[in-house]
């Protein structure tokens, strides 16, 4: 029962305020406002972490609660494909708006390799449950490195710390999570670096 209560509780904190959706809403809205202070570039964020990120959120939370699913980072990975379907349409549709309209191109830059990096993900996840949280780590480190040089690397012990926290709280082995974590920095980070620069 001590031991129990001596281990830290700051693992759940981590994976929750660092959620996939909830970091990438914030890339959405930060990056571009970053790169342009300007009210069209806030709009152009706030609409996008909403569709693409709050939308999906709220449908999985209810989801929990009518018991389709059994917690809201979707820990059962044959949950996982159908999920990352829906997620992955509203991506594609708001990226076609983004384009069409020609958006901030950090917002595209972002979609673009949120849906192709989550593509994979959807595909592997039924066989081999990869860290989403470990993903978006890694392309977090690389986004905020392109956009805002050196000061983005203050990010890597945040990264590092929520990797961890995955690992601790039993949501994944730690080959999935540092597989996801490398996956971010490879494919998720410099599809994003490749597209702003």
């Amino acid at each position: 029962m001590t031991a129990q209560l001596t281990v830290p509780r700051w693992e759940r904190t981590a994976t929750e305020v660092f959620q996939p959706p909830v970091l990438l809403a914030a890339l959405l809205v930060v990056l571009p406002w970053g790169a342009d202070p300007s009210a069209a570039s806030l709009w152009w964020g706030i609409s996008a972490a909403l569709i693409v990120c709050g939308i999906p959120l709220a449908v999985v939370l209810m989801l929990v609660r009518r018991g389709v699913l059994t917690d809201h980072h979707v820990s059962v990975k044959e949950h996982r494909r159908p999920v990352m379907a829906g997620v992955l349409v509203l991506v594609l549709s708001y990226l076609a708006a983004a384009m069409a309209l020609q958006g901030p191109i950090e917002i595209v830059a972002l979609l673009v390799a949120t849906f192709l990096a989550g593509l994979v993900i959807a595909v592997v996840s039924p066989w081999w449950k990869i860290s989403g949280h470990g993903m978006m780590m890694g392309g977090t480190i690389v986004a905020l490195t392109t956009s805002w040089g050196p000061v983005g690397l203050l990010f890597v012990p945040v990264g590092i710390a929520v990797c961890w926290s995955r690992i601790r709280l039993h949501e994944h082995t730690e080959s999935q999570v540092i597989s996801g974590f490398f996956y971010g920095l490879a494919f998720l980070g410099s599809i994003y670096a490749w597209i702003v620069t």
